[in-house]
C-alpha cells in the first residue's frame, strides 16, 4: 500500500528505478548468453564444424560412430551397478567353489575308499577325487594376472587460477596438462627404427633437424588437423604415387606414432570443434594401427612476444588446445607429452634464443626435443 502512495506521488521516479532494473537484468543476460552459446558449440561440436572448418570426409565418416559408442556408453553406466554386483557374486561363488574342490581333494586323500548313502539306504562305494576330476581354467587365471600386472598410465593436469577471456576461439582451462605417468624408459636412436613422426611445420623441422634419419616422417607446412588424413603430400615409396597419411597407415605397419598439430588450428573452430576432430583422427590411428604406440605430442608454446601481441596465436589458446587432446591419453595405447619442458622459460613461453620467427625453432635447439623423446619411450 505505501509502494502504491509512492508511485501516486513520484511517478517518474518509479519508472526511472523501473528501467533501470530492466536494464541491468538485460545487461547480465546478454554478458551470460554468449558464454552459453560458447558453451553450446563446444558440447555440439559438429553445429561449429559447419560453420567453421571444414572437416574430411573421412573424419566425419566417424561422427555417428562416435555418438553410437557414447549412447551405448550411458547405458552401460545405467546397467553398471547391477553387473558390479554380479561379477562380484560371480567372483565370491568361483573362489569358494575353488576352496571346497581343494577341501574335497584334501578329505579324500587320506581314505582310498569314500562310502556315500544311497535313496535304499545301501552304501556305495565312490572312487576318490583326482586332479582330473577338478576342472580349473588356467588361462583365464593367467590372462587375470597380466591384466593386474599391466600397467596403466595416468594423465594429470596442474590448477592455476585462470584468466578471463572474450574469444570465440578458447577460453582459459585454469589448469596445464603434464606429461602422462608411466614407466617410461630411456632408449637410443634404434627405437624409432619403426617410429613415424606426423605433424606440421614444427614437425618438418624434427624431421630436418633432429638426426633421427632411421624414422619416416609425414609432415607438411600448413597441415592441420581436419584434412590431414587426405591430403595427398606423400611421396610413396613403392610405387611414387602421392599418396595420404591415411594411406600410408592402411599399407604400412609401425610400432609408434609421434603425432603433433594444432598451431594452423587456433584460429579456426574452438576448443571442443579441435578436440572433436583430434580424436577422430586418433581412433582411424588406433584402427589401422592398433598395436602401435601413440604419442600426442602438445603444441609447442610461442614467444612471449608473440603471445602478447596476438589475440589467436598466444599460449593461453595453445594452452587450452593441450588440455582438451591430453585428455585424449589413455595410459595404455595413447600417451600424452609435453615436450616443451625444456623448450621453453619460466613463463611458459618458447625462449626467446630458440627461435627466430617467435615460432619456430634454430636447427640446434631440436636436439632438446629429440632428447626428451629418447627419455619418454614406452617399451613393450
Amino acid at each position: 500500500m505505501k509502494l502504491w502512495k509512492w508511485f501516486i506521488k513520484c511517478p517518474m521516479l518509479f519508472l526511472l528505478l523501473m528501467g533501470w532494473l530492466g536494464l541491468t537484468a538485460f545487461t547480465w543476460s546478454e554478458g551470460r548468453m554468449p558464454q552459453k552459446l560458447n558453451q553450446g558449440l563446444i558440447e555440439n561440436p559438429v553445429f561449429t564444424a559447419l560453420l567453421e572448418p571444414k572437416i574430411s570426409d573421412t573424419i566425419l565418416d566417424d561422427l555417428d560412430e562416435i555418438r553410437f559408442d557414447q549412447e551405448e556408453s550411458d547405458e552401460d553406466l545405467d546397467k553398471e551397478p547391477d553387473q558390479e554386483s554380479d561379477q562380484k557374486n560371480t567372483v565370491i561363488a568361483a573362489s569358494q567353489t575353488s576352496k571346497d574342490s581343494k577341501q574335497i581333494q584334501n578329505d579324500l586323500q587320506g581314505s582310498t575308499n569314500h562310502k556315500e548313502a544311497t535313496d535304499d539306504g545301501k552304501e556305495i562305494k565312490k572312487k576318490p577325487l583326482t586332479e582330473g576330476d577338478i576342472k580349473t581354467d588356467k588361462k583365464t587365471d593367467k590372462d587375470e594376472q597380466n591384466s593386474k600386472n599391466e600397467e596403466i598410465g595416468v594423465t594429470k593436469f596442474k590448477q592455476y587460477k585462470k584468466k578471463k577471456t572474450d574469444s570465440r576461439y578458447y577460453s582459459d582451462p585454469g589448469k596445464t596438462a603434464l606429461t602422462t605417468e608411466f614407466s617410461y624408459q630411456e632408449v637410443d636412436k634404434s627405437y624409432f627404427d619403426d617410429a613415424v613422426f606426423i605433424g606440421d611445420s614444427r614437425t618438418v623441422g624434427m624431421q630436418d633437424y633432429s638426426g633421427l634419419d632411421n624414422a619416416q616422417f609425414f609432415a607438411k607446412t600448413g597441415m592441420n588437423v581436419y584434412d590431414i588424413l587426405e591430403d595427398k603430400f606423400i611421396k610413396d615409396p613403392k610405387t611414387g604415387d602421392d599418396v595420404s597419411v591415411a594411406h600410408m597407415l592402411k599399407t604400412n605397419k609401425y610400432g609408434k606414432i609421434y603425432f603433433m598439430v594444432g598451431i594452423n588450428e587456433l584460429g579456426t573452430g574452438n576448443t571442443g570443434t579441435f578436440q572433436k576432430a583430434y580424436e577422430l583422427v586418433l581412433r582411424k590411428f588406433h584402427k589401422w594401427q592398433p598395436d602401435a604406440v601413440i604419442y600426442i605430442q602438445g603444441i609447442i608454446p610461442v614467444s612471449k612476444v608473440k603471445a602478447s601481441g596476438d589475440e589467436i596465436f598466444n599460449n593461453i589458446n595453445i594452452n587450452d588446445k593441450n588440455v582438451a587432446i591430453a585428455q585424449l591419453a589413455d595410459g595404455k595405447d595413447i600417451f600424452y607429452l609435453d615436450v616443451s619442458k625444456k623448450l621453453t622459460d619460466k613463463g611458459g613461453y618458447l625462449k626467446a634464443d630458440y627461435t627466430f620467427d617467435e615460432v619456430h625453432m634454430y636447427a640446434q635447439y631440436y636436439e632438446l626435443w629429440t632428447e626428451f623423446l629418447t627419455k619418454h619411450a614406452v617399451v613393450r
